[in-house]
């Protein structure tokens, strides 16, 4: 016999169960994290451990999406790759001449640093890492950048003269050197310059030396 003391709670008052992170969401979270804590310790220094207890997964859950830490450190470097030319590339594109779109390109190149305080580290800091699939995918982000750089060239270059594509290689490197010394330069000044500013002072620089080449 039911006791007229007990009442089943109605189904409209119910909890409504808690709704679990979707994987899509989870994976964001970790990849930040491991974007920071890969910047700020280097690949060597970071931990499985420190990043999901950042996270507040699991560590086998990590191994479970990404397999190993070479694997969550290209996961985390293939976002950044992607995420920085197509900013660099829209910048570039919806320029109006090439002189413009080349400063556009220096402005979202450090406007993406500023962003993400810690990407310089992941991307191209060849001191993060050693050999193996890690390096080889930094070498790459770095390759993309210095082939968007030598199509830029070429769109500033005349058509009536044959340039060798070691002639464009040797400005295109110069020019990612360039802009790779000055990101570390902006990463430790106390009160860096505008990302407009920074690539202002540098187009100036370059174009004189591109109209010499030009001439």
């Amino acid at each position: 016999m039911t006791s007229t003391t007990d009442h089943a709670v109605p189904p409209e008052h119910a909890e409504p169960p808690k709704r679990r992170r979707d994987r899509a969401a989870r994976e964001r979270e970790i990849l930040d994290a491991a974007e920071r804590i890969f910047g700020e310790r280097g690949y060597q220094g970071t931990s499985m451990d420190e990043i999901a207890a950042d996270v507040g997964v699991s560590k086998p859950l990590i191994y479970q999406y990404y397999g190993s830490k070479d694997g969550l450190f290209l996961a985390c470097l293939s976002r950044l790759r992607a995420q920085l030319l197509d900013a660099v590339s829209e910048a570039v594109l919806a320029a109006p001449d090439a002189e413009q779109a080349m400063r556009s390109g220096f402005v979202e190149w450090f406007s993406f640093l500023d962003a993400h305080p810690r990407a310089w580290s992941v991307l191209v800091d060849e001191g993060m890492l050693a050999a193996g699939p890690a390096a080889q995918a930094a070498d790459e982000v770095r390759a993309d950048f210095v082939e968007l750089i030598a199509t830029m060239v070429r769109f500033n270059l005349p058509t009536n003269h044959t340039f060798t594509d070691d002639e464009i290689q040797i400005v295109a490197q110069s020019i990612s050197g360039a802009t790779e010394r000055l990101a570390i330069w902006r990463t430790k000044h106390p009160a860096p310059p505008s990302p407009t500013q920074t690539a202002t002072t540098l187009m100036t620089f370059l174009w004189q030396g591109l109209n010499a080449l030009r001439a």
